[in-house]
């Protein structure tokens, strides 16, 4: 039987183990999870979301398969709603816009999720760090303004000493199509599967789409020509965003029961509150 290492990845992420994963690893782990959670909301008998996807929340067992755990905050939904208005549960810098804001809860919530932890597992760094220069402290704005100045690969963790370039770039921009700000314009996790497997192509990034999420003073601090006219286009951003958010919906698909591919059995409830300090 399998041990599984709970936090392994966070850990991997933070820098603080002496687990090292190669390019191959840590791309088979970014797809077994969006296989899991494509499992979760299009092939499960009900549609499920996680709600509290993060690095801390995949385990890796001996052979560093990951298993999505700690189904605590999940939630299910019929396939005739197009969406849930909850109270906002989760963990800070996982939180999709619309879901933190308004408390707006869809499959697309996880999405987001899932794009920042396949950041922090490229980038070999959590979400947020302190300890950087101020315009590097959120993964998330250093990936699309790299993206942005075409010099995607810069993300990539300096530990890499080889890595496929192709397959590198395509799980970036992956994970910022998953990252979009508007929910109704991030992949479901079947289309992200196929992206990632080469069963179609990558859809292109719309760079409009950056999240109100990117803050201002970061968009600034990185280049100046993000700002024009009355207001950065951060904030542009991020007022069509909320407006789309009231017209926005979600067609109900045909679910069919398979093998969970990358879960694992429930674990315990609640939000951890160890290794990401903006739990909630």
């Amino acid at each position: 039987m399998s041990t599984w290492n709970k936090g392994a990845l966070i850990k991997q992420s933070l820098g603080k183990t002496d687990l090292n994963l190669d390019w191959r690893t840590r791309f088979e782990i970014c797809v077994g999870i969006a296989r899991g959670l494509a499992y979760l909301h299009e092939e499960s008998s009900m549609r499920i979301v996680h709600r509290d996807i993060k690095a801390s929340n995949v385990l890796l067992d001996a052979d560093l398969n990951p298993k999505i755990s700690d189904f605590g905050l999940a939630r299910h939904y019929k396939d005739s709603m197009t969406h849930l208005n909850t109270g906002v549960a989760g963990t800070l810098g996982y939180l999709a816009p619309e879901y933190a804001m308004m408390g707006h809860l869809t499959e697309k919530a996880d999405v987001f999720a899932f794009g920042v932890v396949a950041l922090e597992i490229l980038a070999g760094r959590r979400n947020f760090d302190d300890s950087l220069e101020e315009d590097e402290k959120y993964l998330l704005g250093c990936a699309w303004h790299l993206h942005e100045s075409q010099r995607t690969l810069e993300l990539l963790d300096s530990k890499l000493i080889e890595f496929d370039e192709e397959e590198a770039a395509r799980l970036i921009n992956v994970a910022l199509l998953c990252t979009m700000g508007l929910p109704q314009r991030r992949p479901p996790m079947s289309k992200v599967v196929s992206m990632l497997t080469e069963d179609i192509e990558v859809t292109d990034v719309d760079t409009t789409m950056r999240p109100s999420y990117v803050p201002e003073w970061q968009v600034r601090s990185f280049s100046s020509s993000y700002v024009s006219g009355s207001g950065s286009s951060a904030q542009q951003s991020s007022r069509s965003q909320i407006s789309a958010l009231s017209s926005s919906s979600k067609k109900p698909g045909n679910h069919r029961d398979t093998s969970p591919l990358a879960l694992s059995p429930c674990s315990s409830g609640g939000i951890d509150e160890g290794a990401d300090s903006g739990s909630r």
